[in-house]
């Protein structure tokens, strides 16, 4: 189960080339998870504190929120999440009701460090 303070690493995506992997380029990105916050359906998101900033299409920050990729999915299970890519701390409110950041990525795969 992930909890606040533990350590995230993130890879893999949709493309070969997924966009929250190219700038600066990496083989994965690592981070601090900060705080849960609603999600957009029943699960809870999380909020992580990359290592470094990274850029999307359009901003440049060092705030990401997971989300689970599918309905029935937990914190528990290591399958495919979205990544926000934010500029700003995400609010406690889920994605509809806070200001929004950058969509970055649909399906990449996370683990937690030790």
């Amino acid at each position: 189960m992930i909890k606040i303070n533990d350590k995230i690493e993130l890879f893999g995506g949709y493309d070969y080339n997924p966009l929250f992997l190219k700038n600066p380029p990496a083989q994965s990105r690592t981070g601090k998870v900060i705080k849960f916050i609603p999600g957009q359906n029943k699960n809870t998101a999380i909020v992580i504190e990359l290592d470094e900033e990274i850029s999307g299409e359009k901003i440049t920050g060092k705030y990401i929120v997971l989300e689970t990729r599918y309905e029935d999915q937990n914190w528990q299970q290591n399958r495919p999440v979205h990544i926000e890519l934010c500029d700003f701390f995400p609010e406690d409110k889920t994605w509809k009701e806070r200001k929004q950041g950058e969509w970055i990525e649909a399906t990449a795969s996370y683990k937690i460090l030790k």
